[in-house]
């Protein structure tokens, strides 16, 4: 004979079984697809998109550019960097062979920060590298809050950047970042 406490064990089985059959989710198939976690993936991005500030440079022959009138033409790597970082020179030395490589597709933009421009030019020079040395005044660097170097930031067409890299990335790592922006 049942006792008490075996009912409504019994019971609460039998509750839990119906509740389980009757509100079991079956697999939606839409939901694992590649085309609606591609689709969730580009609401995403859209929802979290920051333009990047426009702002005054000065281009290495002395003219004044805006920021924005490269990036409306072609994607734009921009660097912030100083020759008495060691991080830094890595970054510049794989930027160098990017810029080697994708240069004609993509400006690349070397903004030396500190009071040794004159060095970190002196040393782009040095390298040979074809890499291009703007220059700019502090409020692009309050805008961009560079607060440390270096700092590598992507910029596609029309002005969407990526968050700011503050490690060295690889060569890999920078070419999977400007593949993204030439698509």
């Amino acid at each position: 004979m049942m006792n008490i406490k075996t009912k409504i064990l019994a019971g609460l089985a039998c509750i839990c079984l119906i509740l389980t059959v009757f509100f079991w989710p079956g697999k939606e198939e839409d939901a694992y697809s590649s085309d609606v976690v591609r689709e969730a993936e580009d609401v995403s991005e859209r929802e979290t998109e920051m333009l990047a500030p426009d702002e005054v440079l000065q281009a290495p022959d002395g003219r004044d550019i805006r920021l924005q009138a490269l990036y409306n033409q072609k994607p734009v790597c921009l660097f912030f960097w100083a020759s008495w970082s060691s991080d830094s020179l890595r970054q510049l030395a794989i930027l160098e062979k990017a810029c080697v490589q994708y240069g004609q597709d993509v400006y690349f933009v070397t903004i030396p920060v500190g009071p040794d421009t004159a060095d970190s030019r002196a040393y782009i020079h040095q390298q040979g590298y074809a890499l291009p040395v703007y220059s700019t005044q502090k409020q692009m660097l309050h805008d961009y809050g560079v607060h440390q170097v270096p700092q590598l930031i992507f910029i596609a067409c029309g002005g969407q950047m990526t968050r700011p890299f503050n490690t060295v990335l690889n060569e890999r790592q920078v070419t999977y970042e400007i593949k993204k922006m030439l698509k």
